[in-house]
């Protein structure tokens, strides 16, 4: 890249969130899984590692951030909408995972517009929704994102060779732009810092650690089926993401991180923001990445080198992941991070 990433305009920095998440080509094992029989699911669902009754994921680089559904005694958890054009397939599958029942919640883990962008067709159908504090005017500052992306949906899908629901679900969202506004998009209910939640069979724990990948980040944890949610606090195998006006952090990121390992065991199934579930040996991978590249940027800094030729380096424990297209990002976001 030759532009700086730490020097982009918001609305560059939009569209190359917007990119990464999109980074695989457009919906492999996502839109094959489509069904003609209106009673399956549309979406390409699949079992956590180890598989867990009434748990379902979405984890597919080219659909925006991990969706995760709990569903137990028709009560179902939503976990993050991904982008617009996903909403109305989220919300029906949703329903026929559910057995049919409305009773749905919803929880956005952090606001960036491929985790929240389907928000609007999800949030007026559910009983309850969270966010942080932070993100509720972070998620509406992003209405006209997510009123493109939705626009954008039919053709991206037909060139995708989408089935004809997904497409027809997607043709939905664009005809239905005037109802992406501030009440649809934003979560009911804010959290601070945590809050328990009712999920029939199970506790439900929301954390808000501070200041990490964002400045509003939620961690989900199911306490008695020992699954966590980490939002974009973890990519796996992949760069992580850096957005400085989103509150991103490396320092708060280590911080927050460490919390999310008190709330583990050795059985703990993790869910990460982008990348396929593991254990928590997923956190440990993720601290280590940021401590890494925290130490190595400091040294350039001691060292005098620029924030331009810092950013074009790489470190052993950077190589062989994926989105390296933001790997200069990360390190200038660092660099401007412990210059301060």
């Amino acid at each position: 890249m030759n532009t700086h990433p730490a020097d982009l305009s918001r609305r560059q920095s939009l569209k190359l969130l917007a990119l990464i998440s999109a980074a695989a080509a457009l919906p492999s094992p996502l839109i094959a899984a489509a069904r003609s029989n209106a009673a399956s699911p549309l979406l390409g669902w699949t079992s956590l590692p180890n598989p867990t009754k009434g748990y379902h994921l979405i984890a597919d680089l080219a659909t925006g951030g991990n969706t995760l559904l709990a569903t137990q005694n028709q009560h179902a958890i939503l976990i993050d909408t991904k982008f617009a054009s996903y909403g109305p397939a989220l919300r029906a599958d949703a329903q026929t995972l559910n057995q049919g029942s409305p009773h749905l919640t919803l929880i956005n883990t952090h606001h960036h517009g491929d985790h929240t962008g389907g928000n609007a067709f999800v949030i007026p159908y559910t009983t309850h929704s969270y966010a942080q504090d932070n993100a509720v005017a972070r998620i509406q500052s992003q209405i006209n994102q997510a009123i493109g992306e939705a626009k954008s949906g039919p053709e991206k899908f037909a060139k995708a060779n989408a089935p004809k629901e997904l497409i027809a679900l997607a043709q939905h969202a664009a005809d239905s732009t005037h109802q992406i506004t501030k009440d649809t998009v934003t979560p009911k209910h804010s959290v601070e810092s945590s809050k328990i939640i009712a999920h029939p069979g199970d506790q439900v724990s929301l954390h808000h650690f501070g200041s990490g990948h964002t400045d509003n980040d939620l961690v989900v944890h199911f306490e008695n089926d020992n699954i966590i949610h980490t939002g974009d606090l973890i990519f796996a195998s992949l760069h992580p993401f850096f957005l400085p006006s989103g509150g991103a952090t490396a320092l708060g990121w280590i911080k927050s991180l460490k919390e999310v390992q008190k709330l583990t065991d050795k059985r703990t199934q993790v869910i990460p923001g982008h990348g396929q579930p593991g254990g928590p040996e997923l956190i440990q991978t993720q601290i280590d990445y940021l401590e890494q590249l925290v130490e190595q940027v400091q040294k350039q800094i001691n060292a005098g080198t620029s924030k331009e030729n810092t950013a074009e380096m790489e470190w052993d424990f950077m190589k062989d992941l994926g989105f390296e297209r933001i790997r200069p990002r990360a390190i200038n976001a660092v660099y401007d991070e412990l210059s301060k």
